[in-house]
């Protein structure tokens, strides 16, 4: 399958370290707008380099969309239009008119959108996926140190979307009230947010995301009957908690340590190559993109 990369800044760069691992992909183009990013970027690789998308149409059978937010919703609908498969970093869009386009439009030109929620691949995450049965309780701390790679949105679509996303695979009840507060403080977007959320099977779900803090925590808690579990996203380990009479028993389980961005291009591969999924959708993008934008507008109303 060959891919091109467009936009080949932090997040670029990895893509195509990943791209070049993987035997079944091939890396045949890169595209930025700064010659410099591309060159660098591009050096050591047996890439075509371009400074405009439009010119690969016909050297890719797919590409990772990597650009700032603003740039996901043009070039993803220029490359389904051309019946590409496409991923496209998160945010999936700017807006959720933009998202339900581009999610007709790939079934109407029959190729696949996938959304790059990394998280939901992280071994660690995948491990407690089929354990987690109707959460009481979730409390998630994402916090990251200062950079000004996504200042193009604020903190809740940069780091508390992941989050949002993972939630929405084990609730599908709908959400009965958002509670949430946030300041920005090195950029004029919201950089630090707290939300609580309850959802209509009571579920609670309390999470906090800071791009300003010294320490980089990445920590989720699920509560549920009889147990809970402790993930540690970073670490990509898992402490398991049960309740047994009046004993609590810890169990700490084996898991691969796989990159999570290896497991993100495999999966896009194997959905294309297979037809069944194995991706983050369009839908759940657009799912996610919907939760974030209710938690940005609460934030709003509280200020006002």
């Amino acid at each position: 399958m060959r891919i091109g990369i467009i936009g080949t800044g932090s997040m670029g760069r990895n893509h195509m370290r990943v791209v070049e691992s993987i035997p079944e992909l091939e890396l045949t183009c890169a595209v930025d707008i700064s010659k410099a990013n591309l060159d660098e970027a591009s050096s050591g690789y047996n890439v075509q380099t371009f400074s405009n998308h439009e010119k690969i149409a016909d050297l890719v059978d797919a590409v990772m969309v990597s650009t700032p937010t603003t740039y996901h919703y043009p070039i993803t609908k220029f490359f389904i239009e051309k019946g590409k498969d496409v991923l496209v970093e998160k945010p999936f869009t700017s807006t959720l008119d933009q998202s339900d386009e581009l999610i007709e439009l790939a079934k109407k030109k029959g190729v696949t959108i996938a959304v790059g929620h990394l998280e939901r691949f992280n071994p660690a995450v995948e491990y407690i996926q089929s354990h987690v049965q109707k959460p009481l309780f979730i409390e998630i701390q994402r916090l990251g140190s200062f950079s000004p790679r996504s200042l193009d949105v604020d903190v809740i679509n940069d780091l508390m979307i992941h989050d949002l996303d993972i939630i929405l695979q084990w609730d599908k009840s709908g959400i009965q009230q958002i509670d949430a507060s946030g300041i920005p403080v090195i950029s004029k977007k919201v950089d630090i947010a707290n939300a609580r959320i309850q959802f209509k099977s009571g579920l609670v779900a309390n999470i906090t995301a800071s791009r300003i803090s010294q320490k980089k925590t990445r920590k989720l808690r699920v509560f549920q009957k009889n147990g809970y579990f402790s993930v540690d996203y970073k670490k990509k380990r898992v402490k398991i908690y049960r309740i047994d009479g009046t004993e609590i028993i810890e169990d700490v389980p084996v898991i691969e340590d796989v990159e999570p961005l290896f497991n993100l291009w495999n999966n896009f591969y194997k959905t294309i190559s297979t037809g069944k999924n194995h991706n983050v959708t369009g839908e759940d993008g657009r799912n996610a993109l919907e939760l974030a934008e209710k938690v940005s507008n609460s934030i709003k109303n509280i200020e006002v």
